[in-house]
């Protein structure tokens, strides 16, 4: 590391964790059973968010929102996935965590 870098903040390091758990259990998700893969949508849909707006809170949301881009650029592995009673793609499902992630970084402004 150079004088002009610096570390991420622990922060973003969370939300980095989180975002890479999120996408590896995407991928999972069609091997669960049905009523453990709507336990998982679930909490992929509110556990992602709440980290993304702890990190924009405690490291600024331009670096959470930034974290969150890398992340929304992934190709998840296509599948149908049950979501809300509804089957829908995975990449769909992906699409709407990374957004709520972002939304929620911004509102912490």
């Amino acid at each position: 590391m150079t004088m002009t870098e610096t570390p991420d903040h622990p922060a973003i390091i969370r939300l980095r964790l989180e975002l890479d758990a999120a996408w590896k259990s995407i991928g999972a998700l069609e091997g669960l059973e049905e009523d453990r893969r709507g336990r998982v949508v679930a909490e992929l849909r509110t556990a992602v968010p709440d980290v993304a707006s702890r990190a924009a809170l405690e490291a600024g949301a331009a670096a959470a929102v930034a974290e969150i881009s890398r992340f929304a650029e992934a190709e998840v592995v296509l599948a149908e996935v049950l979501d809300a009673g509804a089957l829908v793609p995975s990449s769909v499902l992906w699409g709407d965590i990374v957004h709520a992630a972002a939304e929620a970084a911004i509102a912490r402004r």
